[in-house]
């Protein structure tokens, strides 16, 4: 009998049928594999949603060959092959990249179940910091919606960041005794002298107000926004690093304050432990604090 169209591909030289290999019948390394060339081609943070010009200008390749795509190669038309194949590439797919966005909160939050589940490195600039409607959103939808995630990165000006840091020690308390805590990280590029934006010592004094301003107990700190901003961050992550840019007066301020404070329990780690993209020009210094309390 003569085999049909359909059977052809499935038979074998002794007329056994044989069914097709289809792409999730490969082992999971080998799929992971093709993927990698769909979404991971050039690794870098993904810009989710509207792409601004600041968030395209940080996108651009430091790569020397200008033939080099400057954005992320992300091939999303395997989502829309069929359920199965849409749910293994979901995954892989936004647990293997770095995201990041400012400005489009609302296209983080709108995001499929299997997606916000999946991702593992996120990077946030000012407009998720800083309180809006939307910001509440976000931060809701990190907290119950995200339960991969390993890495929070929050990048902002050193001044917001600053007010916030005296409030990490309430954060960490407010994690019950015995439960995982996430490792918080002050990820810390110093500028050059030549490359500041103010006086060393006018810096330095402007820095010392914005940390000690925030670091006495008060009846009406629940009211205050860098208390708010920082308790609204999710707890369990494995890392949570504040990604600051500081004038040498700035850093003069903040090393003093974890000197003197037996509260934040920061102490100074190895620089190369960070996962930073590395030394960027016009920042002379790279370094790093990590949060250790006694007896850990």
């Amino acid at each position: 009998m003569a085999a049909t169209p359909d059977a052809i591909g499935c038979v074998t030289s002794g007329d056994q049928p044989r069914r097709r290999l289809g792409l999730l019948d490969l082992p999971t390394e080998v799929r992971h594999q093709i993927y990698r060339h769909l979404f991971c081609h050039r690794p870098g943070p993904i810009t989710l949603g509207f792409h601004d010009f600041f968030s395209k200008w940080a996108s651009l390749s430091l790569s020397e060959d200008r033939e080099a795509p400057h954005e992320p190669t992300f091939h999303t038309s395997l989502f829309r092959v069929n359920k199965a194949i849409s749910r293994d590439t979901l995954e892989f797919a936004y647990s293997a990249n770095c995201f990041r966005f400012d400005k489009d909160i609302q296209t983080f939050c709108n995001l499929g179940s299997i997606a916000l589940a999946s991702i593992k490195t996120l990077r946030v600039y000012r407009n998720a910091w800083l309180n809006s409607s939307y910001a509440i959103s976000f931060w809701r939808t990190l907290n119950q919606r995200c339960p991969s995630l390993a890495l929070l990165v929050v990048e902002a000006a050193s001044h917001i960041l600053l007010a916030a840091i005296p409030y990490l020690k309430d954060f960490m308390a407010s994690i019950p005794r015995g439960h995982a805590r996430p490792n918080l990280v002050l990820d810390l590029n110093v500028w050059d002298r030549h490359f500041s934006f103010d006086f060393p010592d006018r810096e330095y004094q402007t820095a010392l107000q914005d940390l000690r301003s925030n670091m006495l107990e008060s009846d009406w700190k629940e009211f205050s926004y860098p208390y708010i901003y920082v308790m609204r961050m999710p707890r369990h992550v494995k890392e949570i690093r504040f990604a600051l840019d500081l004038g040498p007066g700035a850093l003069r301020a903040l090393e003093e304050v974890l000197r003197q404070s037996t509260d934040l329990c920061f102490v100074e780690a190895d620089p190369e432990s960070s996962n930073s993209a590395g030394h960027v020009a016009g920042r002379g210094k790279h370094r790093c604090f990590v949060w250790k309390e006694a007896g850990e």
